[in-house]
Parts: C-alpha cells; structure tokens; sequence
C-alpha cells in the first residue's frame, strides 16, 4: 500500500476516533449525554388543586346538595360544581349580588340573594354573574365545569357573592321577534333581568377558602 493511502486512513481514523469523544460515546457503543451542551428540562407549572373561592349549595331545605369552586387561572376563573339532589334538566346558574342565603325569606327562598351581579349595569344576559346552565342528569348529578373572564378571584372573594341554582332553563333573553309579548315582539323585563329561569332551587355564598387558612 502506498504512503498516500496509508496516511489518508490514518487521518480518517482519527477525525472518527475524535468525533466520539465529543459526543461522549463510551467504548461499549453506548451513547451519554454531553453535558457540555445540556439543555435545562423545562419546569411544569403544578396544576393548582386548591380554590381561591367556593360556595356550599344547600336547597330550600337546608340540605347540601353541591359545591361550586373557583380556581384563578391568569386572566380568567374557571369554576367547577359537583352536584348531587337535584331535579334533572338544564337550570338556570348564576352569581347573585348578595351573599345571603335564607330559605324563609318573605319574598320565596334566596330571594334575599338579590339580582344578579351586575356591577357593569348591563342587560341579561351580559351580566358578569350569568354563567353557563348548569346540567343535572337523570340520577341527579352534575359535574361542571367552565372558564370564565367577566369577573376576577378578587370580586368574588371581597364583594361577598352568592351562587344560585335555578329551578327552570336560563334562556339568555333569547327571545326572537317572532314571539310576542304584550303585543310587542322580543322579550319583556323579565326575561331581560333573568332569562325566565325561575325559582330559586339552591343557594350559596361565595367565601374566601384563603382567609379561612389565616
């Protein structure tokens, strides 16, 4: 063989003998990170397992039949209900403007709740305390869950709120003009405050699960 093969191997040979080493192969063939170049894994952010607010439901007799949570999620609150004794069907579900829950009130059961929060003065259903209906299945149960951004963790632990169950629909003041009222077409003052939704079925008040820990 000639010296210009020879030497041609030779310096193949050894731009592969260094080759590994850079990549940290160890003799047995099997490969090792470089830790040289090692990229730091990314951190998860732990899913928050603990709400910043929640409501005990409890219905015109006083027995407790769900909770509703509120977890702060950057720029909006997801709310979660798990219910369990309640008349199947769609209901309305929605934030009221007082935190007072009393099942003897003179004007029918958590009407001492008040209308719903509506700090912005708007029409139902813009209200920030209309929230989407709430399903309760046949057996009675219903598990909830929604993203919310018309309100903050912060309103609803210091404006001291309540949850309300409805016992009919929410229909969102979703009245075609087809529909008359009154001889008028459209919805009537009713249905613009509530969305015809009913009674009172369950009631709530938002506390602070925070404050409780101080």
């Amino acid at each position: 063989m000639s010296k210009y093969w020879t030497k041609l191997i030779m310096t193949i040979s050894l731009v592969m003998v260094l080759n590994g080493c850079a990549t940290g192969e160890k003799s047995d063939g099997e490969g090792t990170t470089n830790t040289g170049n090692k990229a730091e894994p990314s951190v998860s952010t732990e899913e928050q397992t603990e709400p910043q607010a929640k409501a005990e439901l409890k219905d015109v007799e006083n027995k407790t039949v769900g909770t509703v949570s509120f977890f702060a999620h950057d720029d909006h609150v997801q709310i979660v209900a798990n219910i369990d004794g309640l008349e199947p069907g769609h209901h309305g579900f929605h934030i009221h403007e007082n935190g007072v829950c009393e099942r003897d009130a003179k004007e029918g059961p958590f009407t001492t709740a008040g209308g719903h929060f509506n700090p912005d003065d708007k029409m139902h259903s813009g209200h920030a305390g209309d929230m989407p209906s709430l399903y309760v299945n046949e057996d009675g149960t219903a598990s909830y869950s929604a993203t919310f951004d018309r309100l903050t963790i912060d309103q609803l632990k210091k404006e001291e709120l309540a949850v309300i169950v409805h016992a009919n629909p929410d229909n969102f003041g979703n009245i075609p003009d087809r529909y008359q009222t009154e001889g008028k077409p459209g919805p009537d003052e009713a249905t613009m405050k509530t969305g015809d939704a009913g009674d009172r079925q369950a009631c709530g008040v938002i506390l602070d699960t925070e404050e409780d820990k101080k």
